[in-house]
């Protein structure tokens, strides 16, 4: 399938790649996008384009059924764990020697097997 360059999808490229630390769900984006103009639909269209293209990732929010999306930039989310920010949203990408060892720890104590979707909730060294 072709994939347009229209000026919704460039602007709304521009701006996670401006904030690719941070987590958005579908309403902050539009929000965060002051000018442009974008439609929900359209947002959420080309949020899981983006997603299927593998420039973005998508992961529930929380306990809730919302998602929040983040621009993956040129490293790779698949591998490793991430750790967010609960006092500012910065998301931090852990190594994936880090997240093998931690993801085989509770493997190993609990016979529970985590994906490489999880996301650990926390506070930063700037929100403690």
């Amino acid at each position: 399938m072709k994939v347009y360059n229209t000026h919704q999808r460039k602007s709304l490229i521009d701006f996670l790649q401006c904030n690719s630390s941070k987590a958005f769900t579908i309403e902050e984006i539009i929000n965060g996008m002051q000018g442009s103009e974008i439609s929900q639909s359209t947002a959420y269209r080309l949020m899981t384009k983006l997603v299927e293209d593998g420039l973005v990732h998508r992961s529930v929010k929380g306990n809730s059924r919302s998602f929040v999306y983040q621009y993956i930039s040129d490293q790779k989310c698949e591998g490793h764990l991430h750790m967010k920010c609960t006092g500012c949203g910065k998301v931090y990408h852990l190594d994936s020697g880090i997240t093998a060892q931690i993801q085989n720890d509770i493997k190993n104590n609990t016979n529970f097997e985590m994906d490489n979707h999880t996301v650990l909730l926390g506070k930063c060294n700037t929100c403690r």
